[in-house]
């Protein structure tokens, strides 16, 4: 029992001394910088307990945002910059904002031409006889790109 016990207060000694590799980032970073592995664990059970994996995510909490979030802020944007001419030309099938759109939501040039041809098709669905948002179409065209497979992308 003695022999554990000496053990384990070496190996906690050694594990406080040694370097933090961690990202940074998070409020955990704010109760403690130190680098050593207890602080490590530390900002760990405190981020845990804070929830702030939205903060890391979304690029709060001193965090760099996802690339998934970097990716739907574009598509964002872009929808409400342009969300006539979008509705204009998805009713058509083409044209330069609806090509500028389908490169934003993941599509390459190869398969613009599909996504061209899915949100002609879905029109009615993304544009409904009361309005819709640039955020419902941008979640309505992932989720319909997702369950068709157009572009082969998820959620870009």
């Amino acid at each position: 029992m003695k022999w554990i016990s000496m053990v384990s207060i070496l190996s906690l000694t050694l594990i406080c001394q040694a370097e933090d590799k961690s990202s940074g980032c998070g409020l955990g970073w704010k109760v403690t910088s130190r680098n050593s592995l207890l602080s490590s664990y530390t900002r760990s059970i405190t981020n845990s307990l804070t929830s702030s994996t939205s903060g890391m995510t979304s690029g709060t909490s001193g965090c760099e945002a996802h690339s998934l979030v970097k990716n739907e802020k574009k598509d964002l944007h872009f929808a409400e910059a342009n969300f006539h001419s979008l509705m204009v030309e998805m009713a058509k099938g083409q044209g330069e904002y609806l090509t500028g759109f389908a490169m934003v939501m993941g599509c390459s040039e190869n398969a613009a031409q599909n996504f061209f041809k899915m949100t002609q098709k879905n029109y009615e669905h993304f544009f409904p006889a009361q309005g819709t948002s640039p955020f419902q179409l941008v979640e309505q065209v992932r989720g319909v790109m997702t369950t068709q497979g157009v572009c082969n992308s998820s959620a870009s």
